[in-house]
């Protein structure tokens, strides 16, 4: 019997089909193609493709070969057109472009129904109020410069770590991310019972509607006080919730319940904008993303994918625990030792008061444009970068905004929370935080 992942469906938009039978071979439109431990994997032309084993046959309609954009991440990724400040913007920009969409269900454990269905829709102004507005831009921007129909696949959940996108197995490998995010986790709610937990879930829902409700009154009644005035007024959005089997946080959660589904899909280029969950343990975050890179690029079939990371805006952090800057750093030595990888600054596209900013347009096209730099489609240079240092001068790898390529400063730059920005490009993009040690190469 022939078997196809989730993603392979009618109206897709795909690099390639690939699959499982239980046979050594395999006629796709009528064309043998030899499985090989189960699992075939073959070229096509557009169209409609009939795949026949001997006690199977599937059809599947309008299938077309295209560039596939996997988009994934945490909140600021999943963060819906309807609900950002570019919905005009996109609407109008999506006019006569061939842009497909699928999005992995956000099923948080095994045996859990979100309600999504993972069907593929042709982008249109009406039906792209909950597609990711960040990967909808950078598709937007990729479009720019090639004629060929695009497939954008989000996989992303809200508040997720990168340990939950990975397999325990991999976090093993590594002491201290498995004392932090295995052995941590499970060490107090070893002995929970389904039914605690799912009255502790029951207890947290009832919270967050509560606070909800009171935030919202409290919103009404003093439009005068800021976000964050607010929020230091009534609290913060509770979070996180309670651990247990049935947390999207726990290791390994999200890559059971949803990356899982992507096995095999081969994309083009992957957008990674995460981060904001791993700054509770930001000296861990390098090696975090190193494992899930390479396990992803494993698990995707696809070797040497281009990954575009979003390095971390700027925000201002109630928590004192959390380290927004280190991440950054970790974001960018993961990326330059890499090699296939190309890192957007996205300083000035934060809100101080809010780690949900509302306006996507830097993010989606810095990501998209380098997305297009990656596959070969246009020229593009990001923020400024530290080329060499000697003394207090800093040499960048391109002209600054003062119509120089240097720079009198002394100590780092761009690490605090919610950083000021003092230097820029001459085309006005920050400049990529750097550490008081940096030296002379």
């Amino acid at each position: 019997m022939i078997r196809l992942p989730d993603y392979i469906s009618d109206h897709a938009v795909l690099s390639c089909l690939t699959g499982e039978s239980d046979f050594d071979r395999i006629l796709v439109n009528g064309i043998p193609v030899p499985v090989k431990d189960g699992c075939w994997s073959c070229s096509f032309e557009n169209g409609d493709i009939v795949l026949q084993d001997a006690d199977s046959r599937i059809e599947l309609r309008n299938i077309r070969k295209g560039l596939v954009i996997l988009a994934a991440g945490q909140s600021n990724m999943e963060w819906p057109v309807q609900d950002s400040l570019n919905q005009e913007e996109i609407i109008r920009r999506l006019s006569g472009r061939d842009i497909s969409w699928i999005q992995v269900p956000r099923n948080l454990y095994p045996g859990h129904d979100c309600g999504e269905t993972m069907v593929w829709t042709r982008l249109t102004a009406d039906n792209l109020a909950q597609v990711s507005a960040v990967g909808v831009l950078a598709a937007l921007e990729v479009a720019e410069h090639t004629d060929v129909p695009i497939g954008l696949v989000g996989c992303y959940k809200g508040g997720s770590s990168a340990a939950s996108w990975v397999p325990e197995s991999d976090l093993a490998q590594d002491p201290a991310l498995e004392a932090y995010y295995v052995h941590a986790y499970w060490a107090d709610i070893r002995e929970q019972t389904d039914e605690e937990e799912d009255r502790r879930i029951a207890a947290f829902e009832q919270e967050v509607a509560d606070y909800n409700r009171r935030f919202e009154a409290f919103d009404k009644a003093h439009p005068e006080l800021t976000r964050a005035q607010k929020k230091d007024i009534v609290g913060h959005t509770p979070f996180p919730g309670p651990k247990g089997r049935k947390d999207f946080l726990r290791p390994a959660g999200l890559y059971v319940s949803m990356f899982s589904r992507l096995q095999g899909l081969k994309p083009d280029v992957l957008l990674w904008y995460q981060g904001e969950e791993d700054t509770r343990f930001a000296l861990g975050y390098s090696s975090l993303l190193s494992m899930l890179l390479k396990r992803w690029r494993h698990d995707l079939d696809s070797p040497d994918l281009p990954v575009v990371i979003a390095q971390l805006p700027g925000y201002a952090e109630y928590d004192p625990v959390k380290d927004w800057g280190t991440v950054r750093l970790a974001q960018q030595a993961v990326a330059d030792a890499d090699g296939q990888c190309g890192l957007v600054c996205l300083l000035d596209a934060g809100d101080h008061e809010n780690i949900h900013p509302q306006d996507k347009a830097i993010p989606g096209q810095r990501m998209g444009r380098m997305a297009a730099r990656l596959l070969g489609l246009m020229d593009y240079q990001d923020g400024p970068r530290v080329r060499r240092r000697q003394g207090n001068t800093l040499w960048f790898d391109q002209m600054l905004e003062n119509g120089e390529d240097h720079l009198e400063w002394q100590g780092s730059y761009g690490l605090e929370n919610d950083p000021v920005i003092l230097i820029r490009s001459a085309a006005g993009i920050p400049a990529f935080p750097f550490e008081d040690r940096d030296r002379e190469d």
